[in-house]
């Protein structure tokens, strides 16, 4: 097998696989890395449910999971009767799913496994650290499915992202929404050193600074949310502590101030493509108090929805206007 996937991502770990949308490849991108990395010892878990041959949401097709004895998972106790490799638990996590507690497990024969580990970001670092522990010498998540739900998906390492034609019928579309997601991951965090330490102690959902980090009063309605019209009219630093929206970069935007607006990360900027450049266009400016990483961007042309991309076109289009490396994960 050529490899595609591992040279990109070096020795990082862990290594979070996340998609635009469902059926974006996600796993595949994933099965390819693990196939890659050959032998070494791999911990693995996910933040949805995989594994399973049929998607139980769309209906459509899904690849399967084979892992090899020796290797690491975290999943929930309702998944265990539909794994065929023979397991010992070596961990109780305090995780509760749907589907019951998670454990980890060691695999102490080849075989099939399904995951359906947390979905919480605060939940997966320690994970990741119980996995080392363990002697995983490489953690992989499958992570989040769809870029609307990737706040709080507590990217470590670096990412691979996931794109193809399962996002739209519309190629131009589905470049156009690869690129915006990646300038989103390559926000970096604001250069002046007085204010990354004033982001960096910030728990509040908002807070206002100026540009050299002093702290500037927040002016609050009835309810105790922001009145984002009494601003002053000069450069202020807004930090956003939840979800980034469409409807905070149009009142930002229309401030008549330069406003830089600081996000917790890459994966909590929900807004739309429409409503940043409005923001953008207006003066404003976008950073992040954790930087992201993305290793590699993994197409996938083929859509479980029945239609596809000529491969070779996708695969151009996408390397013509995104300074990322850009892999065909059904490429031999």
């Amino acid at each position: 097998m050529k490899h595609l996937l591992a040279p990109l991502v070096g020795d990082a770990s862990p290594v979070t696989v996340i998609g635009l949308c469902k059926n974006a490849g996600k796993t595949t991108a994933m099965r390819r890395l693990m196939a890659e990395l050959g032998e070494e010892r791999l911990g693995l878990t996910s933040v949805g449910r995989d594994g399973e041959g049929t998607d139980l949401v769309t209906g459509t097709e899904k690849p399967d999971l084979y892992v090899k004895r020796g290797d690491l998972f975290a999943t929930a106790k309702g998944m265990l009767s539909l794994c065929d490799a023979t397991l010992e638990v070596v961990d109780l996590t305090d995780v509760m799913t749907p589907l019951g507690p998670v454990a980890v497990f060691r695999t102490l024969s080849d075989g099939y496994v399904q995951l359906a580990g947390p979905s919480a970001a605060g939940q997966l670092p320690p994970l990741t650290k119980r996995f080392q522990e363990l002697g995983a010498q490489r953690v992989l998540i499958d992570g989040a499915a769809g870029r609307k739900s990737l706040a709080g998906a507590g990217v470590e390492g670096v990412a691979l992202l996931c794109t193809g034609a399962s996002l739209d019928r519309d190629m131009e579309l589905v470049v156009a929404e690869t690129v915006h997601t990646c300038w989103l991951f390559a926000r970096k965090r604001p250069e002046n050193p007085a204010l990354c330490a004033a982001l960096d102690g910030q728990d509040a959902r908002f807070a206002l600074f100026t540009p050299e980090g002093e702290p500037v009063e927040l002016p609050l309605d009835e309810t105790g949310g922001p009145k984002w019209a009494k601003l002053p009219r000069k450069p202020l630093v807004v930090w956003a502590g939840g979800g980034i929206m469409d409807p905070l970069l149009k009142t930002l935007a229309r401030r008549g101030a330069p406003t830089t607006l600081v996000a917790a990360d890459a994966t909590h900027v929900l807004a739309g493509r429409s409503a940043l450049e409005q923001f953008l266009r207006c003066g404003g400016e976008m950073r992040v108090r954790k930087e992201l990483t993305i290793a590699a961007v993994a197409a996938n042309p083929w859509s479980a929805y029945g239609w596809h991309f000529e491969p070779d076109k996708f695969i151009a289009a996408l390397r013509e206007v995104i300074d990322l490396p850009v892999v065909n994960v059904k490429e031999d």
